[in-house]
């Protein structure tokens, strides 16, 4: 890609979300920002994952994944998931859900719980098509957002 198209990328806002699922002995967790709506009936969430991510062999395994949209002022909880894996603390933060659902983050705007409905190979990402199996939302507050944050991925890494 080159300088004028990556810095066009860097333009698109996204929200930044927290995916979370469940490992084989502990919570996988790590920042996203590319999500988007992609049907209304049923209702289907996107996420795209570059292929090189740790939670990638567990949403494969287990079917499930959870997305928390970030509240404004949220921003320093960024650091405990720059790792696309488990970090010591990380327990804490998460809400469960049963044994079939993967936890979410407490205190988040908005949270998906999804079961994969598909997944599509799309360069040198996943799309992994989430169908929705329950929310939660927090009336309160706005969507921290990629302009927010003052940083925006744009694949590389």
């Amino acid at each position: 890609m080159d300088s004028q198209m990556a810095e066009a990328f860097h333009l698109i806002p996204y929200g930044i979300y927290v995916l979370t699922t469940r490992g084989n002995s502990q919570p996988v967790g790590m920042i996203v920002s590319w999500v988007s709506q992609v049907s209304y009936s049923p209702p289907l969430l996107m996420v795209a994952l570059r292929r090189n991510r740790p939670a990638i062999p567990a949403i494969q395994q287990k079917g499930v994944f959870s997305l928390s949209l970030m509240k404004r002022g949220q921003g320093a909880l960024i650091s405990r998931f720059k790792e696309p894996d488990f970090q010591p603390g990380f327990s804490e933060l998460l809400a469960a859900t049963g044994p079939d659902m993967p936890p979410f983050l407490k205190g988040a705007l908005a949270s998906w719980r999804c079961r994969v409905f598909s997944t599509v190979e799309a360069g040198d990402h996943i799309l992994f098509i989430g169908e929705v199996q329950s929310v939660s939302a927090d009336s309160g507050g706005q969507p921290l957002t990629t302009g927010d944050y003052g940083k925006n991925y744009i694949g590389q890494g």
